[in-house]
């Protein structure tokens, strides 16, 4: 630090870099958390599968979906795609390559 700067000015410069900083964190934390919920429904609906309840799984897959959709984050790409490939499987009654599309998507995430 040199002589002419204040101690008061360095922490308003530090005050200030981290209030630009927190929306950038904030949204951050808010994005895991959804990716988070996602792959919470994600493996719900492996687990309805697993029961051979395809219709409750399918209402699963699609609000993850939408909710991937939603967020509009080019990171998701690759689980939307496994999502709709999903859903498609379970459409056609494919339901153990349904299951290993799901899990290999919540790996991916």
């Amino acid at each position: 630090m040199s002589k002419t700067t204040s101690a008061w000015t360095l922490v308003a410069a530090f005050a200030a870099a981290s209030a630009q900083a927190a929306p950038v964190t904030e949204e951050g934390e808010r994005r895991a958390d959804r990716r988070a919920l996602v792959n919470e429904q994600m493996r719900a609906a492996e687990v309805e599968l697993y029961c051979d309840h395809s219709d409750q799984a399918m209402s699963m897959l699609r609000e993850a979906r939408r909710q991937l959709l939603a967020q509009r984050d080019d990171a998701d790409a690759g689980q939307v795609r496994g999502l709709e490939q999903a859903i498609w499987q379970v459409r056609h009654g494919d339901t153990a390559d349904a299951i290993a599309t799901l899990e290999s998507a919540r790996k991916d995430a």
